[in-house]
């Protein structure tokens, strides 16, 4: 119990203002709130899996230095997508026609977000220090989780708030300037 805790509790507070956050929060400004912490809870846990599983031979199989450049191009490109994409035509059109692309998009942006990340490390090393896998991916999922439940809460309150058309450019120049501030971080 006390390895369950214990990484909830430190991936919970290492994940509070955290860059995933906002990633999450501009997400949920662009899809449903479900699909959105549907994508998040898929990404976390199979990010917490690899942490704790694999280990260390996950950081030597692809470098920092690739996947943070990668990360940025990526969610530039989102960016770019998320301008320039028409609104749907209506809610149900949304619904249907994207239920499927929103939660692999999502689940594919935070992925590459945390891939590598400090709560990634954290669980990595929770998971050596506690020698109690279950537990440890356990805790550090559910804390990533609630940490970003935070975030889909804020970006749905401003769905309610602004148009969709607004909330698509919002998450557009979120997107882009998270790629920017990714790509600046990986190659400095």
């Amino acid at each position: 119990m006390n390895a369950l805790v214990t990484s909830f509790g430190l991936i919970l507070l290492a994940e509070m203002a955290d860059k995933s956050q906002l990633l999450t929060l501009s997400l949920t400004c662009r899809y449903p709130a479900h699909k959105v912490l549907l994508g998040v809870t898929l990404a976390v846990g199979l990010l917490n899996l690899l942490a704790v599983g694999v280990g260390g031979a996950v950081s030597e199989l692809l470098p920092a230095d690739i996947v943070r450049p990668a990360a940025g191009a990526l969610f530039i490109g989102f960016g770019i997508w998320a301008l320039l994409s028409p609104d749907p035509p209506d809610e149900e059109t949304c619904a249907t026609g994207f239920r499927r692309s929103a939660v692999l998009a999502v689940g594919l942006a935070f992925f590459v977000a945390e891939f590598g990340d400090k709560t990634q490390l954290a669980a990595l090393s929770l998971a050596a220090q506690f020698d109690q896998l279950l537990p440890v991916w356990t805790g550090a999922t559910l804390g990533m989780v609630g940490a970003n439940a935070l975030a889909i809460g804020g970006g749905s309150l401003l769905g309610t708030r602004f148009s969709a058309s607004a909330l698509r450019r919002f998450s557009g120049i979120l997107f882009i300037v998270f790629g920017a501030l990714t790509l600046a971080s990986a190659l400095l």
